[in-house]
């Protein structure tokens, strides 16, 4: 992804975006690491408090990292502060077994008992603390040899390493007092986390078998213990700048006093990226990812002898800005605007149970990268939301946008996860604004390519159904729709692979050269979402309401959105419903509507209200979707009797019947005229369902309680 965020830096160059300065070893210490814990030192070093750190104060910490546990001033201990492996009597009372096992947790008091017994004389400081406690007494020695100011920070700051360096002379001191506080706070329950205590004092449980014990990780965010001396807190958004302006990006290796090769992208000879390229955490993907990956500890990445930042000649200062842009436009608060989560339309089984991956989606406009507008919602939508609306606000920032800056381009990235150090571009377009404005136009103009069709969606408790109509879907919504195939009559659904989100935006900004995809996809949705339609719709049409219950809401709301979708799909292979609903395909679906009402009205005045499963019509919808032909014969002999009843009773009770007789009629008459032996492929499987579902225009002689109204 590096040239496509090296890109991005350009275009916020271009704009005069000011972009704060990332720093590769400055970094938000995440949940990831462990639970935290606040140690506040006095003047002498001495521990005065240990607090919990909340969930709401982590994303004020910050800490310098040199790999994965030399972090300060938040120090990650992946070590118990002491050393109780051979005190099996105090194992016994926090719950182990014999075999190292915990299946129940003793009472608070009797754990603390337990603890507190561990700072006798027995307890033995872990000495395998020593070596990183040491590398952080280099650590606060640097930090202090780099801020030289006079400035708040600059005070706090120093006084602060000063404190650590007196708390870090006398590691057994140290220890003991920070064990002794967090007992003490614990016991008068100014702090709330015993299994983190417990987890710090002697880790999380004995070694089994005389192995290794278990993995622990607790993080001890060091700080001022509380002053009216000083008007800066250490971890606050002022200081953690403070440290980002003032310490070396990285200690000065011997590849500095190189002569300085070509950057591949400034063309000037600069110092080159020779450690590791900067990692940006991105959103939805939810971890650190380099600009660049190629491992050398991976054998495939050697092939070609080029791995780690020697893939590329990148110089660190350009690596260091691309860091910056990408951390720029994937900030929190730019959510919806810049970047968003997408269906990826692959899922990966976690548990036992199918879980769908996700995409980042990620895009700016080019010399405007932040419009006031949602942009990126327009391309997907987790929330009850029309497309129409935010398409209206996003088109009419573009205009704005098109009119101030004429052939203006709208950059669009689509990250994914391909390991778990590898994040991959997996779609790069940069359509003019121009190209998206008339897409989304068209977008909605063609959802709208369908005959009325209405579904009744249940209210609110109290509150009558709503009778829905179908609404133009975000392309994210495609995609989950394409990803679940429906079986069962569309009772049921099983999540499947399907397309992504490039191949839906390729649809929708019709590039050239893709019909066959639109074909594609038009396929795949017949063969997916044919069985909800069927189901859902004859469902309806019974007038049972056990029956209706059967689709919640959400696959009602499923159906109308597939129904929109086929009429995307149709337009984008030209077919329009001002030439398909006279066609053949499109007049056997509504035959077969109509025969569901015939046989329906004649259930419920015949058969006192005894209708079964399965109408006439809907029963045969899947063989017209082979043999139209063969489906109407059937048709023909099955729904003689209802006919003849219709035809006969001269009461109010057939008004309805007569009506779907004599419309059976008159199509009847348009299909005698038509191909006799149609080509029944996935679009004339389409244009059937449509048939099938559309409601049709009101006539006079029609009851009020035909369900097609």
């Amino acid at each position: 992804m590096l040239n496509e965020t090296y890109l991005l830096r350009q275009a916020l160059g271009r704009a005069q975006v000011e972009i704060p300065r990332q720093h590769p070893r400055v970094k938000t210490p995440g949940s990831s690491a462990g639970p935290c814990l606040r140690v506040r030192l006095d003047q002498e070093g001495g521990v005065t408090a240990i607090e919990t750190m909340t969930e709401e104060e982590r994303p004020g910490l910050w800490t310098v990292m040199e790999g994965n546990h030399n972090s300060f001033p938040v120090v990650r201990a992946s070590k118990p502060l002491c050393d109780i492996s051979t005190e099996r009597e105090i194992w016994k009372k926090l719950g182990f077994d014999a075999e190292g096992k915990r299946k129940k947790k003793p009472s608070e008091p009797t754990r603390i008992s337990a603890l507190t017994d561990t700072l006798g004389n027995r307890c033995k400081i872990c000495t395998q603390q020593e070596p990183l406690w040491r590398r952080l007494r280099d650590k606060a020695d640097e930090l202090l040899r780099h801020v030289k100011g006079n400035d708040p920070e600059d005070e706090t700051l120093r006084e602060f390493v000063r404190r650590f360096r007196k708390a870090g002379n006398n590691l057994h001191t140290l220890f003991r007092k920070i064990s002794e506080c967090a007992l003490t706070s614990v016991k008068s329950a100014r702090l709330d986390d015993l299994d983190t205590v417990e987890t710090l004092l002697v880790g999380k449980g004995p070694p089994k078998d005389g192995g290794k014990p278990p993995t622990m990780l607790v993080q001890l965010a060091f700080d001022l213990a509380s002053s009216p001396d000083f008007s800066r807190r250490l971890y606050s958004q002022e200081i953690k700048e403070r440290v980002k302006r003032t310490l070396p990006v990285e200690q000065r290796s011997s590849e500095d006093n190189h002569p300085a090769p070509a950057c591949a992208y400034t063309g000037k000879e600069q110092p080159l990226q020779v450690s590791p390229f900067p990692k940006v955490k991105l959103p939805v993907l939810n971890k650190d990812f380099p600009l660049v990956s190629m491992f050398s500890d991976a054998a495939c990445n050697r092939r070609y002898g080029l791995t780690d930042s020697s893939i590329v000649p990148v110089a660190k200062d350009v690596a260091l800005k691309t860091q910056d842009a990408l951390t720029w436009i994937v900030a929190e608060e730019r959510q919806g605007k810049t970047w968003r989560g997408v269906a990826n339309g692959r899922f990966e089984t976690v548990r036992g149970r199918k879980t769908e991956r996700s995409d980042l989606l990620i895009v700016y406009v080019d010399g405007k990268p932040e419009i006031d507008a949602n942009l990126a919602d327009i391309f997907g939508s987790d929330e009850e939301k029309q497309f129409e609306i935010d398409a209206k606000t996003v088109c009419d920032a573009l205009e704005g946008v098109e009119r101030e800056r004429p052939g203006s381009k709208l950059n669009i990235f689509l990250l994914r996860k391909a390991s778990e150090g590898q994040a991959q571009v997996v779609v790069a377009e940069s359509p003019s604004v121009a190209d998206i404005l008339n897409a989304a136009k068209w977008w909605q103009q063609a959802s709208a390519n369908v005959p009325k069709v209405k579904l009744p969606l249940p209210g609110k408790k109290g509150s009558p159904a709503i009778l829905a109509s179908p609404k133009p879907p975000y392309p994210d919504q495609v995609v989950r729709l394409l990803s679940e195939e429906w079986v069962a009559n569309g009772t049921r659904s099983n999540k499947v692979n399907g397309v992504g989100l490039g191949e839906v935006l390729a649809l929708m900004l019709r590039t050239p050269g893709k019909w066959k995809l639109a074909q594609s996809m038009l396929d795949l949705a017949v063969r997916r979402f044919g069985p909800l339609l069927s189901g859902v719709f004859g469902a309806m049409y019974t007038g049972d309401a056990r029956r209706r219950d059967k689709y919640p809401m959400q696959s009602r709301k499923t159906a109308l959105r597939a129904v929109s979708t086929l009429g995307i799909l149709l337009d984008a292979v030209d077919r329009r419903k001002e030439s398909y609903m006279g066609e053949t395909a499109f007049l056997v679906g509504r035959v077969l509507s109509l025969a569901d009402t015939l046989h329906r009205e004649y259930c419920k005045h015949v058969r006192d209200g005894s209708i079964p499963p399965q109408l006439i019509g809907n029963a045969l919808v899947p063989v017209a979707a082979d043999n139209p032909v063969d489906a109407l014969d059937r048709l023909r002999e099955r729904m003689m009797p209802y006919k003849a009843w219709a035809d006969r009773d001269n009461g109010s009770d057939s008004r309805l019947a007569k009506w779907a007789v004599g419309r059976i009629g008159e199509i009847c008459s348009q299909l005698h005229q038509l191909s006799p032996s149609p080509q029944t492929d996935q679009t004339f499987r389409a244009e059937l369902f449509l048939g099938y579902m559309a409601r049709p225009p009101a006539e006079k002689d029609a009851d009020d309680n035909n369900p097609h109204k």
